[in-house]
């Protein structure tokens, strides 16, 4: 259930400057003017969607109990859900999969949505992915504008039950417009659950994804050389990255991560591509657990986590973390240049305008950390904290940074380390009210 901040802050914030002083000794807190530039997120005006209506409805010929296994049966369903979708093409409407009696359940391979059309999976039916799939990418793939995947049903990768020797990804978009992920369940995923990737605009909206924290690269939403997406009220748990925003082919910029649960994941992250751009990204209101309801641990207990090199480096600009709200993590604020474990484009680092305001961190594990660690001394980190209480305040690895505190439980250390005084006259510690 989504536990919503009990506090709410105002968009637009007041930066009060006072006089500058000259000293610019390492880890020394100084007073300097400055200025920040928060984060907008999506420019779209974005609201709840609705189901679309059917444009054809299958029932479901299998049980739950009979798919769900290793070896399931060998007939599937994947010609005649293609076959629906190919016939809805165009229409604006869904292919609703339906129950019949005790029959809940669909299996296909891979399934292709065309434009302006969508995939509906109703309350009580699971689609679950047959074994062929591990030889394709995906499951569900789209490069169709205005498609979308629909609930409150779910989508099953069946990797709590079947080995997978490659990594395909449970639901993929590439260059697809307007796409749309509501009110689903993406479940055992073998790989990303949720990748969306190029075009422009993309609505995640009360999706839960359910992956066990130790399935290896399972990330729950990668957004990838995209502009103008918003995820919104929903609960992520996964195996890698619960949510990361990336560039592996162009920019990302203008995107809203809002009102949403993280559980044993490896954080709400920048990266670790950014080579093509990372702008405007807007986080707020945000829960971050670092193990899943089941209490299952995350592998990589991130919860704030910026994270790139010089084998996949670029720009990253205009970040706010807003209001976040951070329980049984260990890597609590995390910005690091020098990620050491990625691979694409290679260029500088440079992290400019990150503004981390209102966050909360309890019950943090046994070695808990923050670092903040820019690439060099001439690609300093640039960073605003405001209003930050955590429970452990260990700095680890701190270098090559500029920062500006106002009511910061720690203090940034290290070689090349600016501290500096403003004020956030409006922000204050946010009220978090967690869920376990």
């Amino acid at each position: 259930m989504l536990q919503p901040l009990t506090s709410f802050y105002g968009e637009t914030y007041m930066n009060r400057k006072p006089i500058a002083l000259t000293c610019l000794t390492a880890g020394l807190l100084i007073m300097s003017s400055n200025a920040q530039t928060l984060a907008t997120g999506d420019s779209r005006s974005v609201s709840q969607p609705t189901t679309p209506s059917a444009c054809e409805t299958l029932s479901a010929q299998f049980t739950s109990s009979a798919v769900d296994v290793n070896t399931p049966t060998t007939s599937d369903d994947t010609s005649r859900v293609q076959a629906a979708l190919s016939a809805c093409e165009n229409t604006g409407k869904a292919v609703v999969l339906a129950a019949s009696g005790s029959n809940n359940a669909f299996l296909t391979g891979k399934l292709t949505l065309e434009t302006d059309e969508a995939l509906v999976v109703n309350s009580g039916v699971t689609l679950y992915g047959n074994n062929s799939y591990n030889s394709e990418s995906e499951l569900i793939y789209t490069a169709s504008s205005n498609t979308g995947i629909y609930g409150p049903g779910a989508i099953d990768g069946r990797a709590n039950v079947h080995t997978f020797s490659d990594t395909p990804r449970l639901v993929q978009t590439d260059g697809a417009d307007n796409f749309i992920s509501y009110n689903i369940t993406l479940q055992n995923a073998a790989h990303p659950n949720l990748y969306i990737q190029g075009g422009s605009g993309a609505t995640v909206w009360s999706t839960t994804i359910n992956t066990v924290p130790t399935q290896a690269n399972a990330d729950g939403i990668d957004i990838d050389s995209i502009e103008n997406v918003t995820v919104n009220a929903s609960n992520i748990t996964a195996g890698d990255d619960g949510i990361a925003v990336k560039t592996n082919e162009s920019a990302a910029k203008n995107i809203t991560i809002e009102n949403t649960n993280v559980y044993g994941t490896h954080g709400l992250s920048i990266g670790s591509q950014t080579f093509d751009g990372v702008t405007n990204i807007l986080f707020q209101n945000n829960y971050i657990y670092g193990k899943s309801k089941a209490g299952t641990a995350s592998t990589d207990a991130n919860a704030i986590n910026i994270k790139t090199d010089a084998d996949c480096g670029g720009l990253v600009q205009q970040v706010t973390y807003k209001n976040t709200c951070i329980r049984y993590a260990k890597h609590l604020l995390i910005v690091n240049a020098n990620y050491g474990s990625c691979s694409g484009t290679s260029g500088t680092p440079q992290f400019k305008n990150i503004v981390v305001e209102g966050a909360v961190a309890e019950n943090s594990v046994s070695g808990s950390y923050e670092t903040i660690a820019g690439y060099n001394s001439s690609n300093l980190a640039q960073l605003y904290l405001a209003y930050i209480n955590f429970d452990i305040n260990t700095q680890s690895g701190d270098q090559y940074a500029t920062n500006y505190l106002d009511n910061v439980s720690f203090t940034p250390s290290g070689t090349g380390v600016t501290n500096s005084t403003w004020t956030e006259s409006t922000v204050g510690y946010p009220s978090c009210s967690f869920s376990f």
